[in-house]
């Protein structure tokens, strides 16, 4: 079983002595069994959505409270979370690159984790300023249990480019956006390692 992390510190913005209803359970999807026999590596990976603050607006989320999008009370319930659950690695969408630096990076370290981050394709174009705001991927893992190796970026509009073959209906799909994909090669350190002899 499941439990959620305590939010009675996440109040309603704005109200006072009010508690923010807790989000529905979620729980683990087990993939395999360990082998009680042979040595294994079990690891848990968390992979969140967590809402770059542009795109939390009312027009996208008409049903949702305006205290509950605020990025302030937002970003504390996403920590909790992620804290509650202690994954060996954490994947994270949406990110904007300067809650990456000045926020997840600095809190996750705190907790034993390093990280690495990529934003979207746009802000190669843009001004230091206006590309802080520029969201993207980042991957977290737990620095007792790996060492990064390597990293990857996928431009998925680069990718078509190269590889549409004349396909003016990719083109048009894939260009207008700048999504991206990150990928992280982790080496398992001997501590990630159970039932070894």
């Amino acid at each position: 079983m499941v439990f959620r992390p305590p939010m009675e510190h996440l109040k309603f913005p704005g109200e006072r002595g009010m508690r923010a209803p807790q989000p529905p359970e979620r729980p683990w999807i087990p993939l395999a069994r360990p082998s009680t026999t042979k040595p294994s590596c079990l690891m848990t990976v968390m992979c969140y959505n967590v809402l770059c603050d542009k795109y939390a607006t009312r027009q996208m989320y008409g049903y949702c409270p305006t205290w509950a999008l605020a990025w302030e009370y937002r970003k504390k319930a996403i920590l909790a979370e992620i804290r509650h659950y202690t994954a060996d690695i954490i994947s994270l969408q949406e990110v904007e690159t300067d809650q990456f630096y000045k926020f997840f990076l600095p809190e996750l370290k705190r907790d034993g984790y390093d990280g690495i981050f990529s934003p979207k394709s746009r802000a190669k174009t843009m001004a230091e300023s206006e590309r802080k705001y520029v969201d993207g991927c980042a991957i977290f893992y737990r620095t007792a249990k790996f060492t990064l190796i390597s990293e990857h970026l996928v431009e998925f509009n680069q990718l078509a480019m190269a590889n549409s073959e004349g396909s003016d209906d990719m083109l048009n799909r894939v260009m207008p956006k700048d999504n991206i994909g990150l990928a992280a090669l982790l080496r398992t350190k001997e501590a990630a390692w159970e039932n070894r002899k």
